[in-house]
């Protein structure tokens, strides 16, 4: 697997990043009119890049990588990950192919940690999307990591591992911390614009 094309995943990193603060906003129990949302912070970390939003919410950055099969470059995974300051927690999502058998659950590894069960969410054109609560474990794990990776169940029931590079994971994660605290340093407690209609991938240009 290898790391997709930047304009070949726009489409994946806007479904993230819109789904994950829906999610917290959903949990907050609030909603807004459905705005599109074009990152005004962007920075990159190897594979991983840290993207900030001109949002009222509690957690207005996220951190995300996007990888491709080597055979046709469709979407293997995507995984998106946004900081809560005022919780000091974790929310991590998954976007894995379709074609899974939904019933089955995944389960992530890292080095020694193990997170059975894992429930998928929905799945649209994009893929099926698995929703992480309360993921300060997990994150805890992948740190000092060189991979980690994601099992999924075919329909046939063959079993696929769908694998991440944790390169630049580190100081990845640190920027969103940091910069997830200076944006709601000055009380951003409202929720996060609904999400849109997921877009499809665009082509290589």
């Amino acid at each position: 697997m290898i790391s997709m094309n930047r304009f070949v995943i726009r489409a994946f990193a806007a479904a993230a990043l819109a789904f994950s603060t829906a999610a917290l906003a959903q949990d907050d129990g609030q909603a807004q009119q459905r705005k599109p949302m074009t990152p005004t912070t962007m920075k990159t970390f190897s594979g991983w890049d840290v993207r900030c939003y001109p949002v009222q919410t509690p957690a207005p950055c996220d951190m995300w990588e996007a990888i491709a099969f080597k055979k046709g470059g469709a979407l293997a995974i995507s995984v998106s990950i946004v900081y809560v300051p005022s919780r000091d927690e974790h929310l991590v999502q998954f976007v894995v192919p379709l074609g899974i058998d939904l019933q089955q659950g995944a389960k992530a590894e890292a080095g020694g940690f193990s997170a059975d069960g894992l429930r998928y969410h929905h799945c649209d054109r994009i893929g099926c999307y698995i929703i992480v609560p309360q993921a300060n474990g997990l994150i805890n794990a992948l740190r000092n990591q060189q991979t980690f990776k994601v099992r999924v169940v075919q329909f046939h029931g063959k079993p696929v591992d769908l694998t991440v590079p944790l390169k630049g994971f580190n100081e990845a994660h640190t920027a969103l911390v940091d910069l997830a605290k200076q944006k709601t340093a000055g009380g951003g407690s409202g929720s996060a614009p609904a999400p849109t209609d997921n877009p499809a991938p665009s082509s290589n240009p």
